[in-house]
């Protein structure tokens, strides 16, 4: 493997390493965050008619320099939909209808567990969230984050949202996708080391943590949704309406772009704060 190490052509992945395993820093004297990083398998992506059959936790604590010093809990459970699983779900999680047979989750435990945490962590967080709140009603408005649309991968010299993608440009790899497994291989992308010395986790607690708004083109001509997409907007199906989210102090610049290229009159746009309790929902 050392003569491959300086080949620009070959690329060395490693497994990611297992909880026990994972290097953690020191823990040292400051305050610590618990930050419980989740990953849900479900029989289907519609939160009102699909099931939760698969669900991990791993509760972290984190020193104020989003290092992790410590795993305070993991845990995995089965659950038995009611409905069958598809074919098509189970070649992407291999989890079969034998498998779930009977199985519950404690959600009373389960509840306690995310709520005990300061925030909560999903790759593509709008999902996760979904079904988890239909699940547990009480975790309604708790503090998330999500690590593929909090982080600017781009700007950090990522290319793509993907884990398994993202993964491979750290030099490591995971397991089938299952739900721990995809805990542990976010876990290690999170504790990734930045160029700037930081982390990962560090980087992106701090951006989801700050409040923005929800710009809403409120009145905004059908003709003109091109240039909606364009600039980053998204349609809300039950709002009816197109939608950003700025930095507060790129609200009047994107009030005066909604002018002169949207609507030059009628209502004024709707500007809703956000923070990471309602945001991803």
């Amino acid at each position: 493997m050392a003569e491959h190490a300086n080949d620009p052509d070959i690329r060395i992945l490693r497994r990611v390493s297992t909880l026990d395993d994972l290097p953690l820093a020191p823990r040292g004297e400051g305050p610590i965050r618990r930050v419980a990083v989740i990953d849900t398998e479900t029989t289907g992506t519609d939160s009102l008619t699909d099931e939760i059959i698969d669900i991990a936790v791993v509760i972290l604590e984190v020193n104020a320099a989003g290092e992790i010093v410590g795993i305070a809990s993991a845990g995995q459970a089965l659950r038995d939909p009611g409905i069958p699983i598809s074919p098509h779900i189970t070649k992407i999680t291999g989890i079969t209808d034998d498998d779930v047979r009977g199985k519950a989750i404690d959600l009373e435990r389960l509840e306690r567990r995310l709520a005990s945490a300061d925030v909560r962590i999903a790759h593509n967080a709008r999902f996760d969230i979904a079904f988890i709140e239909s699940l547990m009603p009480g975790l309604a408005g708790a503090p998330w984050a999500c690590s593929a649309s909090d982080f600017d991968w781009l700007a950090a010299d990522f290319d793509g949202r993907k884990l398994g993608h993202l993964l491979m440009q750290i030099g490591r790899f995971g397991d089938a996708h299952r739900a721990m497994a995809d805990v542990v291989s976010l876990i290690h992308l999170l504790a990734h080391r930045l160029q700037h010395g930081g982390t990962v986790l560090g980087d992106l607690l701090a951006n989801a943590e700050q409040p923005t708004i929800r710009f809403e083109a409120t009145g905004a001509p059908f003709d003109r949704r091109s240039l909606l997409k364009a600039r980053g907007y998204r349609w809300d199906p039950r709002h009816r309406v197109w939608w950003c989210e700025v930095q507060e102090a790129a609200c009047a610049e994107e009030e005066r772009w909604f002018r002169r290229e949207i609507a030059a009159h009628g209502p004024a746009p709707k500007k809703l704060p956000i923070t990471w309790s309602q945001r991803h929902r």
